[in-house]
């Protein structure tokens, strides 16, 4: 069990670097408090579609016999963090072009958008394998711990959207921390599936 939750925490907090940046960028756009609470629920609405959609995929897949099998699904987030790495795609330019055409009318509908939009394909690439391995039974746990990180991820973001030094940080490093972050959990989806095991027994 605090294998599979310390697992969550990591996988979360590996998805959780861009989105950080992406709320520091919202909440210096939108600083009344009418505003702020419509950015922190479309923050939990988006998340909460992303993880129930990689719930959901997770399930169907654990229909498939051979446990070993699931284990290639670790190569997803190993590519997809080794990408980031190199690509030169910028997600924060993405969301300041998303920002600079919303209105506060829509902000709830435009936080979950920019959400999906600038986090959907990398997170669920982490969130399938980890779900997809995971013993469900211990679901609520780690959808707590998901919950946890959120607010305090969107708690320091809020605390710090002036504070230029985190900008700097998260820009020049936030990558290099997720392209760890990304390879490790998809070894581990491997091991803990038995997929790196049974390669090796063909040897």
């Amino acid at each position: 069990m605090v294998q599979t939750l310390l697992t969550a925490l990591t996988s979360y907090i590996g998805t959780t670097s861009d989105y950080f940046v992406v709320l520091l960028l919202v909440f210096g756009q939108y600083r009344g408090p009418k505003q702020t609470r419509s950015i922190i629920f479309g923050a939990y609405l988006g998340n909460a579609l992303l993880v129930l959609i990689a719930l959901l995929v997770a399930v169907l897949l654990k229909n498939i016999p051979e446990s070993w099998l699931l284990g290639f699904l670790g190569i997803v987030p190993i590519v997809i963090g080794i990408r980031k790495y190199f690509s030169n795609d910028d997600e924060t330019e993405e969301v300041k072009d998303k920002l600079a055409q919303d209105n506060n009318r829509n902000l709830i509908s435009n936080m979950v958008i920019i959400t999906i939009g600038a986090c959907g394909a990398d997170n669920l690439a982490l969130y399938m394998p980890y779900f997809a391995t995971a013993n469900l039974v211990y679901l609520p746990a780690i959808l707590l711990i998901f919950i946890s990180v959120l607010t305090i991820v969107i708690f320091l973001a809020k605390k710090l959207t002036d504070f230029k030094p985190v900008h700097t940080f998260f820009e020049r490093f936030g990558d290099k921390i997720q392209v760890i972050i990304y390879i490790v959990l998809g070894l581990y989806v491997m091991f803990d599936a038995g997929t790196i095991q049974y390669l090796i027994s063909l040897l």
